[in-house]
């Protein structure tokens, strides 16, 4: 019989020292409603002896008294499976064996001998005590007795806000490093240069997998990354990004980029001038050399890395940020769209830029007067239909043109010719009468004369057989067989489709 914990109702042993936290808890014995481990009652010399009736028995213990009835035993390092765990102390057998509730035990175990254990002590109100504290400090960054940490937002400089979840979720930022374009002004270029330099007193440092702050370089973290490596270069006067005017060259854009290989340190890193041809990407480049005819004072922007959680408060004053707008190589990449668009600035319909937009073209049934891209993709596709033929003369999946001239060619090559026979003598019925003129046609099998109609005094005279009460006989592919009597100068007009 498995005895039951007698002391389970003892609130003063369950709320003893819980004034004060007493032990920092290990939080993965939380959720398992473990209580604190006893001092000194743990080994790994444990042996599985027996097993019976849901008890199994181990010896090879240290320490166990009468009082540890009620108690729990940690098994780990167990061969089975079964015997690992922890399981509430059932029996007390001697000093160095009890036995322990485990359904699932089993009585021969290969590593007894060897098998780790700990004592303890049942949950309590002070381990709950113990968990939470734990936790609290862990929030708070502080001691869990400690005041709520606060900080103000910007959106409200001055006032101060508790640290707590709900106002910090989603808005921790500090642990991220930000790619920000710093502006270098006021560098001097002289004619014949192939690199320059630029400083910044302990802040170029090299980027690498584990520390993303500092300038991203070519040998560091971004190897290979040219728009991480990327210098735009300003003339100060025009605040236009550098090209090259005149020559075999004119319009190409230069650049700067780290150079490989180059000495560097925290105070400065040498960049490579650079040029690219219209249109191409920055991986394109070629080596560049200054020229004498090009401005001798020049400011760049270089993308640097920095913590969000070490700038200062006066950062984004003094320094490019954010991306798009700030991002010389992007702001170049969406003029060049905008440019190939032919639109300006807050253009966000294409309202005034469609021609033929009336009867017969397809974007006569835009939604509304001011369409996106989007709608008027939508609306040519829907002109455009889905092509599911079913004749013969188109095929699924061709090209509209395509369509257009399968029908053009088989209009063209869809004709009919017409033979008009004055007849001289009669012509006697079942007497098989050729087509004057040499003409041929297809004898159409079904009797429906799809290929050849024949007027006789205007009237269309139908093909089959005699018991059908048909006219004539289609007799061969160059001439029928009349039913009745034809008389002279009677006209009979072959209509042959070719």
């Amino acid at each position: 019989m498995v005895s039951t914990r007698l002391n389970a109702l003892d609130q003063a042993l369950d709320i003893a020292g819980s004034l004060t936290q007493s032990a920092t808890a290990t939080l993965a014995n939380e959720p398992l409603g473990l209580g604190a481990a006893l001092s000194g009652q743990t080994g790994a010399t444990a042996s599985i002896t027996t097993f019976s009736g849901g008890l199994v028995t181990f010896t090879g213990l240290t320490g166990m008294t009468a009082a540890s009835r009620g108690n729990f035993l940690t098994v780990t390092g167990a061969a089975s499976a079964g015997n690992n765990g922890t399981f509430l102390i059932a029996e007390f057998v001697s000093a160095t064996s009890v036995r322990v509730a485990n359904a699932s035990g089993v009585a021969s175990d290969a590593n007894s001998g060897a098998i780790s254990w700990t004592e303890r002590q049942p949950y309590a109100l002070e381990d709950d005590l113990n968990f939470v504290r734990t936790d609290r400090a862990a929030i708070k960054g502080v001691a869990f007795s400690a005041a709520i940490p606060t900080y103000q937002r910007p959106t409200a400089v001055g006032t101060n806000v508790p640290a707590n979840l709900s106002n910090i979720a989603s808005k921790t930022l500090d642990a991220h490093a930000w790619v920000i374009n710093r502006k270098f002004p006021a560098a001097t270029v002289a004619s014949t240069d192939t690199f320059d330099t630029i400083t910044s007193g302990g802040n170029l440092k090299h980027a690498d997998a584990t520390n993303r702050t500092g300038v991203p370089i070519q040998d560091g973290a971004d190897a290979g990354a040219h728009e991480a490596t990327y210098v735009e270069i300003i003339n100060p006067a025009t605040e236009a990004a550098l090209q090259i005017v005149g020559g075999a060259n004119d319009g190409y854009r230069i650049f700067g980029r780290t150079r490989a290989g180059a000495s560097t340190s925290p105070n400065s890193v040498e960049i490579e001038f650079r040029a690219v041809p219209p249109g191409s990407p920055l991986s394109a480049s070629i080596a560049y050399t200054w020229e004498a005819y090009q401005p001798t004072t020049v400011d760049y922007y270089y993308g640097f890395r920095e913590r969000a959680d070490q700038l200062t408060e006066t950062s984004f004053r003094t320094v490019l940020s954010n991306g798009i707008v700030g991002d010389a190589d992007m702001q170049q990449d969406i003029n060049d769209i905008r440019t190939t668009v032919g639109i300006g600035d807050n253009v966000t319909s294409l309202a005034g830029l469609l021609t033929n937009t009336g009867n017969f073209f397809p974007f006569v049934n835009l939604p509304d007067g001011t369409p996106s891209v989007v709608e008027a993709f939508n609306t040519l596709n829907a002109q455009i239909g889905n092509r599911d033929y079913t004749g013969a003369i188109l095929v699924d999946g061709q090209t509209i043109t395509a369509s257009l001239q399968a029908l053009s060619n088989a209009i063209a090559g869809a004709t009919v010719v017409r033979t008009v026979e004055r007849l001289v003598a009669d012509i006697n019925a079942g007497t098989p009468h050729t087509i004057p003129g040499a003409q041929t046609y297809t004898v159409d099998g079904s009797f429906n004369g799809q290929n050849m109609w024949v007027f006789v005094r205007g009237t269309l005279q139908d093909p089959g057989p005699v018991v059908d009460y048909n006219n004539y006989e289609e007799t061969s592919t160059t001439s029928v067989t009349f039913y009745a009597k034809v008389k002279a100068f009677d006209h009979i007009n072959y209509m042959i489709y070719a």
